[in-house]
């Protein structure tokens, strides 16, 4: 942290204006709070009366100040924060929490409130944190910059690895307050409220390169900084450091044109999923899962890479083994049966009614005698060393004796082994648990719960570092566009155009408008050839019987020409597109792209023709993609995992290179809402081409 962030989260003195003793004032409910949590800086309350606060001697303005402090707490009214902060920029405070509702939240008069706010910080220098938020917390020197009334029943401020912004500050205490509950401290906990000027992106930045945050929360409902926010988390993934995001606001569309396929299945869920899955962030949809996760994930952050999602579950009881084993595979991990040979290993560690296929069933046995428990670090030994697994869950037994040493014995695992794991233990005694906490080390009551935290925690290890890198630098692709309006449609003969001039690969095909013309067009594209009419009431023409395929010779098109135009009725439309026909085999995709309000342009692609509506299976990304962006799009599809395990999987490359192609195009289209949709794509192992394609404009230039 360097300049006015680093005196907002780590300031040296605070500034509270407007503190008061009165019960309910703000400002000396936060000077309670740093006196009882061993703030150890200056602090000077700022009130006309220039009484003193919780022991702190007040001053009746901010000229009284000895030195301009670090940072100011803002404990007044709304109307009177704008001119507030220009007086902290004229004594030298360059930074302020602003606590106060009444501003954009409100509509009407509030949104000017907060414009005026915004140009008044800016003017005076004053970095601010606001308005309308809950504020922020430093645990590592005791700083509360907050009201949050959970401070008031909590004994101490435990310091700790996770760091939180959020832009719900009651969201944020709840996070807070639950990991502490569980034993876990935070180091920050920030909360952005309506971000007149510190957004909560920016705070992630600072979040990707603090040393002492291992693991990242976000709450977010939105942000106008998509690119940026995609920067700033993949930042942190490259660092190392965990990130976990609870999305608000799923349900909002963000692209509304119901012409094409895409229109109806991009949305703000669809896209944010997507790119934070690209990104290597763990999505959770509950606040209740963001502190389970985190906390079980600042445990074990310095575990490396995963390479597959295999997991092992020990027991020391059949049924819950079995049990332990449905929620396993219901979480999509895999319990693969130990090899004989690793059977033959464990065999004399373990009683001999034990069960190690996998789930590895101990028994109360192996807790009961002394001699088999004494190999209990032999048994976590040999599942450390072996290559056949990548995560264990272990299970608790309702021990008589030994209960320490095994939590001692699993606690020496989680500290050594490049596995992942986790504890499913209800019944464990106290004294167990003191050392799970000593050592920190999670331990879960509720086992479904674990298995779900394990399976995130797995695919976060999966992911690695791989998945943060940025992709290479993709230059886009300008051609020269038409002149539209909102709400045109630009037809195949267009669209060909268009993509041809970019270097998408297309058919040979243009428009004619006459049955001669017809005739003439299939001779220069070769038969057979396609004809299809071109309308912009028509979008969705196959499903209109407004196309004809595998067309051979000139009496063939003539014919063809009349029934198109007999079957489009009064339908305006502008000819008919002839194509040289696609060739046989390949395998259909639907690639599109979009502008969406939060990320900018936007490229997606699924599986195409007939089968694009009813798999709904499509992946979306940030344009522009280079090849191996767009190679790691295609691969988190479906069916590509399927062609992949059926050995068809050539067409993926080919497919690859046309969406990094057309994601260089689209991502230089000036129009502030816009839907290119190619359906489909033809792809096989040579290449792959355009066969139809279709551009909404939404909105016209910028």
């Amino acid at each position: 942290m360097t300049g006015s962030l680093s005196n907002l989260f780590n300031p040296k003195s605070v500034a509270v204006v407007g503190a008061s003793d009165k019960p309910g004032n703000r400002g000396g409910q936060a000077i309670t709070y740093l006196r009882k949590f061993g703030y150890a800086g200056t602090v000077v309350p700022v009130h006309p009366s220039g009484n003193s606060v919780h022991g702190y001697e007040g001053v009746t303005s901010l000229d009284e100040l000895e030195a301009p402090a670090d940072v100011a707490l803002l404990a007044v009214g709304a109307r009177n924060v704008a001119d507030v902060v220009t007086d902290l920029g004229r004594h030298g405070i360059g930074a302020a929490v602003v606590w106060a509702g009444g501003f954009a939240e409100n509509g009407g008069d509030g949104v000017q409130l907060q414009t005026g706010l915004a140009e008044a910080a800016r003017a005076a220098g004053v970095r601010l944190l606001g308005p309308n938020c809950l504020g922020l917390v430093n645990t590592g020197i005791g700083f509360c910059g907050t009201f949050a009334s959970w401070l008031n029943t909590a004994d101490r401020l435990l310091p700790g690895h996770i760091s939180m912004v959020t832009q719900s500050g009651g969201l944020g205490a709840f996070a807070h307050s639950g990991a502490q509950d569980l034993g876990v401290g935070f180091r920050f906990m920030v909360s952005t409220g309506n971000e007149a000027d510190i957004s909560a992106v920016e705070v992630l930045e600072m979040f990707a390169e603090d040393p002492e945050t291992h693991v990242i929360c976000s709450y977010l409902e939105g942000t106008p900084e998509g690119p940026r926010l995609i920067r700033a988390l993949r930042r942190a993934r490259a660092n190392g450091k965990d990130v976990i995001i609870l999305k608000g606001g799923r349900s909002a569309a963000s692209a509304r044109a119901v012409a094409a396929h895409t229109g109806a299945m991009a949305g703000q869920a669809r896209i944010w999923g997507d790119i934070l899955t690209d990104v290597g962030a763990i999505q959770v949809t509950a606040l209740e899962d963001l502190i389970e996760v985190a906390t079980a994930l600042v445990h074990s952050n310095h575990k490396p890479r995963l390479h597959g999602r295999r997991v092992a579950v020990m027991s020391y009881g059949g049924g819950s083994g079995v049990l332990a084993s449905d929620l396993v595979v219901e979480a999509g991990l895999e319990l693969p049966p130990l090899s004989a040979d690793l059977q033959n290993t464990l065999r004399p560690l373990v009683p001999p009614i034990a069960s190690l296929r996998n789930p590895i069933d101990l028994t109360p046995e192996a807790f009961n005698q002394d001699a088999f428990r004494a190999k209990s670090p032999d048994v976590l030994a040999e599942l450390e060393r072996t290559d056949e697994i990548d995560a264990l869950l272990l299970q608790g037994g309702a021990m008589s004796r030994g209960a320490d040493e095994a939590a001692a014995n699993m606690s020496d695992f989680h500290d050594r082994s490049a596995k992942q794991l986790a504890i499913y233990w209800p019944a464990a005694p106290e004294s167990a648990r003191a050392v799970f906490r000593e050592r920190g080390v999670r331990v879960f009551d509720n086992q479904k719960i674990a298995v779900d935290v394990l399976r995130r925690v797995v695919a976060a290890r999966q992911a690695g570092l791989g998945a943060a890198a940025a992709p290479l630098p993709a230059e886009v692709t300008t051609v020269d566009l038409p002149v539209v309006l909102p709400g045109q449609v630009l037809g195949e003969d267009q669209v060909a155009v268009l993509l041809r001039a970019a270097g998408v690969p297309t058919l040979t095909g243009r428009l004619a408008t006459t049955a001669d013309d017809a005739v003439a067009a299939a001779g220069e594209a070769g038969f057979p050839v396609a004809m299809k009419v071109v309308s912009p009431r028509i979008t969705h023409r196959a499903a209109a019987g407004l196309v004809r395929l595998r067309i051979a010779d000139d009496e063939a098109v003539r014919g063809a020409w009349d029934s198109l135009v007999q079957g489009a009725g009064d339908a305006p439309i502008e000819g008919v597109y002839v194509q040289q026909m696609a060739p046989s085999g390949g395998i259909e995709f639907l690639v599109s792209a979009l502008r969406d309000e939060t990320f900018g342009p936007i490229v997606s692609v699924g599986a195409g023709g007939v089968q694009t509506e009813l798999l709904d299976d499509v992946v979306f990304a940030p344009a522009p993609l280079d090849e191996t962006s767009a190679r790691r799009v295609v691969d988190r599809l479906r069916i590509a995992g399927y062609l992949a395990g059926k050995g068809q999987d050539a067409c993926l490359g080919p497919l690859a290179a046309f969406v990094a192609a057309l994601s260089r195009f689209s991502a230089a289209l000036p129009w502030p809402g816009y839907v290119l949709e190619v359906n489909p794509v033809l792809a096989t192992p040579e290449r792959a081409v355009a066969l139809d394609g279709l551009l909404i404009i939404e909105e016209g230039h910028a």
